[in-house]
């Protein structure tokens, strides 16, 4: 099974005990939806905090991680990580995963670049841009959300961010996936991408939209839905979207995650399931590649839950995102008869494990190692599934 990405990547800085209840970030944060103060689980740009502020980017950083300097430079961005994912747990001859992507040609290029080598890709294409490569610092507060985690990003936009579909060459569309992760930080990519998938369609691939929250049209457009394509007018050329209850919700302009799922459907799309954190994933498929599924909710995993108490949140979303790519390598089903609530059960052991460890991505110290250490709360995830639900208890009035 050959499985080509692409979207974002950039280098996350991460800065891993972050107060989010502390002066510093609060004084920096949204008073309001849209005026681009910090917001927990939310982006900014480093450019228009300062405007914000009125306070200078590094100083206030400095200020809010208490002079920390960050614990771990990392590969980012929801392509990149989701299928760095993939390709360590999909082994052998049969398949192959391929990356393909921009940088600049600054030193986070390189950093970008040996981070890149640590990953098993059967190829990297990375096209060069001249000037800088995106960026985000990262603030991590495990104790947020009671104890779940939770995440603030600060992006700094490289010249890599203007990669464009004609970038990508013919030879990405010879495969049998073709996924498109966080496209709307890089504008072109993401103004092209009915283009783009109608092709890989067209080409017989399968083809998987990873969302990423749409900063640039929150920020033009507040209150108005997002678009998909640049007519809103992508759906019908995908088989799974892939959301967060946030970009969900922006996406399909709707206020219930229920009605998000039904309306990408109606739009087009094969299959949706949107991620909420700690709360079930919610799933649903009309047909295509995935058999029919009524809207269907797969709770998070209880083991990863106790075991990792809090943890840095960074990346879960992607390597969800990961792990359901590898179920559709690995689901020996006809199209129309895919099951999509199996496809998700590995994806939301994937999207725990990422919580034990810092950053999205973790770095095999020896091919197989990552799929080693999944196995067992996978299992355990499918054991908490097979369990049969409590009855309801109806106390008896005296």
């Amino acid at each position: 099974m050959v499985i080509h990405g692409t979207g974002c990547c950039l280098m996350d800085f991460l800065y891993a005990d972050t107060d989010f209840s502390g002066p510093a970030f609060i004084a920096a944060s949204a008073r309001k939806q849209g005026d681009q103060g910090l917001h927990p689980g939310r982006l900014v740009f480093a450019d228009d905090l300062e405007a914000f502020t009125g306070r200078n980017y590094a100083a206030l950083l400095a200020e809010i991680c208490a002079g920390a300097p960050p614990v771990s430079c990392n590969l980012g961005g929801p392509s990149a990580v989701s299928l760095a994912h993939a390709s360590q747990i999909v082994r052998g001859p049969e398949h192959a995963v391929a990356f393909y992507g921009a940088a600049g040609t600054d030193e986070t290029s390189r950093l970008m670049r040996r981070c890149l080598e640590r990953i098993p890709f059967t190829k990297t294409n990375l096209v060069v841009k001249e000037g800088t490569t995106p960026r985000t610092d990262v603030l991590s507060d495990p104790r947020h959300d009671n104890g779940q985690g939770e995440r603030t990003f600060i992006h700094i936009p490289g010249d890599a961010s203007f990669l464009c579909p004609e970038d990508l060459g013919d030879d990405f569309f010879d495969a049998h996936i073709a996924a498109f992760g966080g496209t709307a930080l890089l504008p072109p990519l993401h103004k092209g991408l009915t283009g783009l998938l109608r092709k890989a369609r067209q080409r017989g691939a399968l083809t998987v939209v990873n969302l990423v929250y749409d900063y640039q049209s929150d920020l033009r457009f507040p209150g108005r839905k997002w678009k998909l394509g640049e007519q809103d007018d992508a759906y019908p050329f995908i088989d799974i979207l892939i959301a967060d209850r946030d970009e969900a919700l922006k996406t399909a302009g709707q206020r219930r995650v229920e009605d998000a799922a039904r309306w990408f459907l109606a739009q087009g799309a094969g299959a949706a399931v949107i991620t909420q954190g700690a709360r079930p994933v919610v799933l649903i498929a009309k047909g295509g590649f995935f058999a029919p599924l009524d809207l269907t909710y797969l709770p998070v995993s209880q083991g990863i839950d106790r075991e990792c108490a809090t943890g840095d949140t960074t990346g879960c979303g992607d390597n969800f995102a990961g792990g359901l790519i590898v179920a559709l390598a690995e689901q020996p089903a006809p199209a129309g008869a895919a099951d999509l609530r199996e496809a998700c059960i590995p994806a939301a052991a994937a999207g725990g494990f990422a919580r034990m460890t810092i950053g999205g991505v973790f770095y095999e110290q020896y091919a197989g190692e990552k799929r080693a250490l999944l196995a067992p709360y996978l299992a355990s995830y499918r054991q908490q599934l097979a369990r049969p639900k409590s009855p309801p208890c109806h106390s008896r009035q005296p």
